[in-house]
């Protein structure tokens, strides 16, 4: 029962484990380190000069890694050289030997390699003071014939052939660096591929791409140089310790738990992540805000350095055969790109094909994806339309949230002279960040990161209507106040100095007294108008009528 209960539980951890590695996607052996979508290449360390004793025999130092049972060193075409053999394992080899007699032959002590002679001709075979590693042996060959042509590092080979063909290398001085041995060219390697060395899938979808490169723990790779040849966000998961280096210059997104050099410019790590596929797939999309994986890779490979290649390959088949490229001199030396906006709250950004007024301001945001962290100073910005180039003075915004990008504004009134065009505003800006080593400020060189945008002169509207403020009403109403009261008091004075009009008739005196009566103005039934003396003759006889009419009968008219 106790058997069973073993074997049950075995077989649940062997699934869980297979669940857990096919989380992302189901693994594939890529056969050569190499497919449509990732290249893998071992990174020696190894060195290459010009150096030459002076009777002209070069030194070559050949470093045996993963010693194989049996493989084939053919020196028929070499030079006249001295070639030393070393290796750290204890396993024992043997080499199916083709000699040259201008070739001495050594070999360091407690290095387990015996040679086969085809001919078998007497081999004389030199001992090397034994060395724990290759530098020793560098140097101790240094010290012996004065210096070192190579240093070549062979890991599990199938054959060594010198071709006898002359490097030209400018340096005397061999000093171990990461390289890749198939570029010399007085010497080819043919390796034996390593078992299981890298796994990947892809998975093919529309949109941003991401990809995920994980390291698993206990692996010996430290130093992983990386390509991106598309934007895309990557993952770069590996054990503590691994130092990535980024040599590309694309728009791209970076998580990673370990120290990142993005053209010689520190990032430090993100979060801790695990070397568990289901831990890095869900922190992956949770820091990219993705829906989607476009390839997953493990690496395996037990070396100290490396160097790595990533396409998209969701349009087309990427060649197996990797080319060595390098950054157009117009390519920026990092990732930075500005966005115009229309309102001070940055919400409002400006495409391509809006045009801008030049008595506007327009707001600009300058950022970098992969550099979050970083400090983005600006030092000068202007505007360029050939042939004319013009100063563009800009004001610093201010932002309070985490990890904001450099905010800017521009007033385009320095082109309000200008025709309607197209102008490129360009800014330099260079990306500061605090070692994690020894706290100091490291800045990369300044780079021009530029935006276009269409500005049209400003042009004041004709309006023939006049436009009066609220002081412009208030003056005009105070104004009309004050000749009212004038004019009022004027009008008051003329009537207190001269009273009413004096020449009236009777008639004109009775419809005046009736007026007034019926104003009930007293002043009008005060004061009488004088009768006129000298009346006209018909009015005279009519008069005398009624005065004689009157006199005769006094006593009606009392009545």
């Amino acid at each position: 029962m106790k058997s069973i209960c073993c074997v049950l539980v075995l077989c649940l951890l062997l699934c869980r484990r297979s669940t857990a590695s096919e989380s992302i996607c189901e693994l594939k052996d890529v056969s050569g380190n190499s497919n449509d979508w990732i290249v893998l290449r071992e990174k020696p360390l190894g060195c290459w000069t010009d150096f030459q004793t002076e009777n002209g025999t070069e030194v070559h130092i050949i470093n045996l890694e993963d010693n194989p049972s049996v493989f084939t060193v053919n020196l028929l075409k070499a030079n006249k050289s001295v070639v030393i053999f070393t290796s750290s394992s204890a396993q024992s080899s043997h080499a199916m030997l083709f000699d040259n007699p201008a070739v001495s032959i050594y070999v360091t002590n407690k290095t387990s390699l015996t040679f086969i002679h085809p001919t078998q001709k007497p081999l004389q075979i030199l001992t090397a003071p034994p060395a724990g590693n290759v530098s020793a042996v560098l140097r101790w060959a240094a010290e012996t014939f004065g210096g070192v042509t190579s240093v070549t590092n062979a890991r599990n080979p199938k054959t060594i052939t010198f071709t006898g063909v002359k490097g030209s290398q400018n340096s005397s001085r061999c000093e171990l660096m990461p390289e890749t041995p198939t570029e010399k060219p007085f010497i080819h390697l043919e390796l034996n591929e390593p078992i299981e060395a890298l796994k990947s899938c892809y998975m093919k979808h529309e949109g941003e791409k991401l990809h995920i490169i994980n390291i698993p723990d206990g692996v010996t790779i430290r130093h992983v140089s990386v390509h991106l040849l598309s934007d895309c966000n990557v993952v770069l998961r590996g054990p503590a310790g691994t130092h990535w280096i980024i040599k590309n210059s694309l728009r791209i997104g970076i998580l990673s738990n370990n120290q990142i050099h993005l053209q010689s410019f520190p990032l430090r790590p993100r979060m801790a992540i695990s070397d568990n596929p289901t831990d890095i797939r869900q922190k992956a999309l949770s820091y990219f805000s993705s829906g989607f994986i476009s390839s997953y890779s493990e690496i395996r490979l037990n070396v100290t350095n490396v160097e790595l290649w990533i396409t998209d390959y969701s349009i087309s088949s990427a060649p197996t055969e990797v080319e060595k490229t390098t950054p157009s001199p117009t390519s920026p030396p990092f990732p930075v790109q500005m966005q115009l906006f229309s309102s001070p709250d940055f919400t409002t950004p400006i495409d391509n094909n809006s045009r801008v007024l030049s008595d506007k301001r327009v707001y600009a945001e300058i950022s970098s994806q992969t550099f979050r962290e970083a400090s983005i100073r600006v030092s000068s910005c202007w505007v360029r339309s050939t042939p004319v180039t013009r100063e563009m003075p800009f004001r610093e915004e201010p932002c309070f949230i985490k990890d904001c990008p450099k905010r800017l504004s521009f007033s385009f009134q320095i082109l309000q002279d200008l025709p309607a065009g197209s102008w490129d505003l360009e800014c330099a800006v260079k990306l500061c960040g605090v070692k994690r080593i020894n706290n100091e400020e490291s800045c990369t060189s300044e780079t021009p990161v530029k935006r276009n945008v269409q500005v049209k002169p400003f042009t004041p509207t004709t309006n023939s209507c006049f436009e009066f403020g609220l002081s412009a009403v208030l003056g005009i109403a105070f104004g009309g106040f004050l000749i009212g009261v004038l004019l009022t008091g004027a009008l008051w004075f003329i009537k207190i100095r001269t009273g009413h009009p004096v020449a009236l008739g009777m008639r004109s005196t009775a419809a005046e007294l009736s007026v007034l009566s019926i104003s009930g103005c007293p002043c009008g039934l005060t004061k009488r108008q004088p009768v006129p003396t000298h009346p006209s003759p018909s009015e005279n006889s009519s008069a005398n009528a009624s005065i004689g009419s009157t006199q005769s009968t006094p006593t009606s008219s009392m009545a």
